[in-house]
């Protein structure tokens, strides 16, 4: 052979089941060549819809979308302040927060922002918080866009501009998820230890899950397709190396500051607020207990769960590690029998690209909690992976948008109509059906469909190079060509 016959991932496929379902015809005259290499347009167009979800997301006004952004930060941090500006306790010493450091002190440091160098006249924090925030987590999204490039570049996704633009930046998601919530900055680091992983670095791949980690737990999860991608143990040590030292060296320095005596205020799950004292502790843990028996208690949210129990029955707990294990032993297994076909790097490449977005699919269908915001971590797999024909992802992202902005929001107010869905839509009574609280209908939808992507189109009935004929295209090539020597002897 002069050279690698192209894939499906080269260059667009002439067979429809076995390579990305090109979105020219759902486009209409969107030109081909605008996106050709044109990374500008992107930024362009990335830029200007990121305007209209700061503006659907403004505090108190603009499209009044609900946002976590705003939330959290009141219940968290203004909650007791008495004065004006706020001066804002240290988080996770002073205040709890539900996420993972890097947010805790990402919204500090913008409050902090806000109540110092305000830009408003008069000054508003709040205002001035959610405005430096949208400022700051531009710069995330921009490198989220940067880094889907590079990885598709590397492993030749064609069309990769358009793709990008489709299946990230002109979705439902980008425009009403992307503020609501900070999953963008643990989505960049993933994607960007991800590209890292693909060139060879073990140990500074692992160092960008570990800060991914430190943003949200979801968005680390792509980590368990890197360790199987690894060559060998030697590998896989050095990757979770890089992910501890950054562990290390963040939580430590927080654990000796926690041991001093302080005042902290706990928001327990569904619980009151209050403020405690704690005297000298040495290497006082509850920011990390109190950080995950909020996890752990937390009732089941966007799950499919709730198509069959209560939000807050127990099973829950057992559901989620068993479901999970059993999903990924299937992953584990189709992977073997897919590694045993990577034969050259390109093809080890999408290999490792593959498993990622399987057992982050995996752990979404498995949690009980699968927030809409959580789609931001898996558009960037829907760039990357043939998961979707364009019509069916739109969809998918349509009904999981649905669920903020017609479940929880006014999104008709701007033009003066108030009109919100009833409480009594947003969540079911105990023991009563689904279909009682249309808007957890479509929470339950949406879980049903990243199942469906897990399932059907990432295990059993895949696309692109990971289709089932591609994988038995090689046997059937030897026993044809044993056949042929058997009837042809010497």
């Amino acid at each position: 052979m002069k050279g690698r016959s192209k894939t499906p991932l080269d260059t667009e496929s002439r067979d429809s089941k076995n390579s990305f379902s090109s979105p020219k015809k759902f486009t209409g005259q969107l030109s081909d060549q605008l996106f050709h290499n044109y990374s500008a347009w992107l930024y362009v167009a990335a830029g200007a819809l990121y305007l209209v979800g700061v503006w659907e997301h403004v505090p108190f006004a603009g499209g009044h979308i609900y946002s976590d952004i705003i939330t959290v930060f009141q219940e968290r941090f203004l909650t007791f302040c008495t004065t004006s500006p706020c001066r804002l306790g240290t988080p996770y010493i002073n205040n709890f927060v539900e996420y993972p450091v890097l947010v805790g002190f990402f919204m500090w440091a913008m409050g902090s922002l806000a109540g110092y160098i305000p830009i408003s006249l008069p000054p508003n924090q709040l205002a001035d918080y959610y405005t430096y925030t949208a400022l700051f987590l531009l710069i995330p999204t921009f490198l989220l866009i940067r880094e889907t490039l590079k990885v598709a570049e590397m492993i030749g996704v064609g069309q990769k501009h358009k793709r990008t633009f489709l299946f990230l930046v002109a979705t439902p998601s980008f425009i009403f998820m992307l503020l609501l919530n900070w999953y963008v900055i643990g989505t960049f680091f993933a994607i960007y230890g991800l590209r890292k992983f693909l060139e060879g670095s073990r140990l500074w791949s692992g160092i960008l899950l570990g800060i991914s980690a430190l943003t949200n737990l979801i968005t680390v999860v792509p980590a368990l397709g890197m360790l199987f991608g690894a060559n060998n143990w030697k590998e896989r040590v050095k990757f979770l190396c890089g992910i501890g030292i950054v562990l290390v060296v963040v939580y430590i320095p927080l654990l000796i500051v926690n041991s001093f005596p302080h005042s902290y205020i706990n928001s327990p799950p569904l619980g009151t607020t209050s403020i405690e004292s704690f005297g000298f502790v040495p290497l006082n843990t509850n920011i990390i207990t109190n950080f995950l028996s909020y996890q752990q208690n937390w009732y089941i949210e966007g799950s499919w769960m709730l198509a069959f129990i209560g939000n807050l029955n127990p099973l829950r707990h057992d559901i989620f590690p068993i479901l999970f294990v059993v999903l990924s032993a299937a992953i584990l297994y189709r992977g073997f029998k897919l590694k045993q076909n990577a034969v050259t790097s390109s093809d080890r490449s999408k290999l490792i690209v593959h498993m990622s977005w399987l057992f982050t699919f995996a752990f979404l269908f498995s949690t009980y909690v699968c927030t809409p915001q959580m789609n931001i971590v898996v558009l960037p797999f829907f760039v990357l992976m043939p998961i979707a024909s364009y019509p069916e992802f739109f969809a998918f992202d349509v009904v999981n948008s649905l669920v903020i902005v017609w479940g929880f929001s006014s999104p008709l107010l701007f033009i003066g109509l108030n009109y919100h869905v009833p409480s009594s839509w947003q969540f079911q009574l105990p023991g009563a059906p689904i279909w009682d609280a249309p808007n957890q209908l479509f929470a339950v939808i949406r879980s049903f469909w990243i199942g469906k992507f897990l399932i059907f189109d990432g295990l059993i009935f895949p696309r692109g190079p990971f289709a089932t004929k591609r994988l038995v295209a090689p046997a059937m090539q030897v026993s044809k060509h044993a056949t042929e020597l058997n009837s042809n002897p010497a």
